[in-house]
């Protein structure tokens, strides 16, 4: 016997299956009774929805078949543009833009704001299937490990049995995404607000740093001229004290009769005698 493992189903035999189910075809007698009762299309709805009791005997009602009747236009009737498909981004086109008011605390890291809380301030409410529980459909493990197709079709069959569809999901991401992006705007604009506000108080601070610098120099140099001056004094009146003391010293050598000169001259000092003579 062969432990070769058997060979995944791929989406085609899936669908295949799954039509053959709901119309009843190439089914055993075993397997007709389990479609009757749910079969396999139940089981895949089994892996994320709870099926109740009293509804399990329902049949799945085969969807109806439509053939588009033919219709022959007029010779000159203008060809009708062929519908443009809706774009994801419609799903919410007509809901408000979410706004987000600039905090006026300051301190805050307004980066770190938990994302539940942005959506919460941007007014992205409960709806039937969020874009979290999508995730959570596609994590589940009976269809962790298959192929993204397989996924697909196993999250649109139990979107349907709740009655809603992928587009319910997808809105909702489109509504987080908004909010983000408002939230991303409002930091924006604030971080505009607040460099242009303090670029105003920079330039008025600089204007009186330099008046401030103005007046100390002014200071400065009124100090350094006031020291000037003393020196100059100083200078000044050394040059006239010299011609003095000289004067003073050659009246009074005639009488010393040889003795030391009391006198002193400019910065010389001279020993001055107990006793001059009078």
């Amino acid at each position: 016997m062969s432990n070769k493992p058997p060979r995944p189903k791929s989406t085609e035999e899936i669908l295949r299956e799954m039509e053959a189910m709901s119309e009843g075809k190439g089914l055993s007698s075993s397997s007709a009774q389990s479609h009757k009762s749910g079969g396999a299309f139940k089981s895949l709805m089994d892996f994320f929805v709870k099926v109740v009791p009293e509804e399990e005997g329902e049949a799945l009602p085969p969807p109806p078949e439509f053939t588009k009747p033919q219709v022959q236009a007029p010779r000159n009737a203008v060809p009708t543009p062929p519908r443009q498909p809706q774009r994801v981004a419609d799903l919410v086109a007509d809901e408000p833009a979410p706004k987000f008011q600039v905090p006026t605390k300051q301190g805050e890291d307004l980066s770190q704001r938990e994302l539940a809380q942005i959506y919460k301030d941007a007014g992205v409410t409960h709806t039937p299937c969020s874009v979290d529980e999508l995730a959570t459909l596609l994590e589940n493990p009976m269809v962790a490990n298959q192929p993204l197709s397989v996924k697909i079709v196993a999250v649109n069959l139990t979107l349907s049995a709740k009655g809603i569809g992928i587009d319910v999901p997808i809105a909702d991401a489109a509504r987080r995404d908004r909010a983000l992006d408002a939230y991303q705007s409002m930091l924006s604009e604030r971080a505009d607000q607040i460099e242009q506000r303090n670029a105003e108080k920079i330039q008025q601070i600089t204007k009186e740093v330099e008046e401030y610098l103005k007046k100390k120099q002014v200071d400065m140099e009124a100090l350094r001229t006031e020291a000037m001056e003393a020196k100059r004094q100083s200078i000044d009146f050394s040059v006239r004290r010299e011609t003095e003391e000289k004067r003073l010293a050659d009246l009074i050598s005639p009488f010393l009769e040889g003795k030391p000169n009391p006198v002193t001259i400019g910065n010389q000092t001279g020993d001055v005698p107990p006793e001059v003579n009078r």
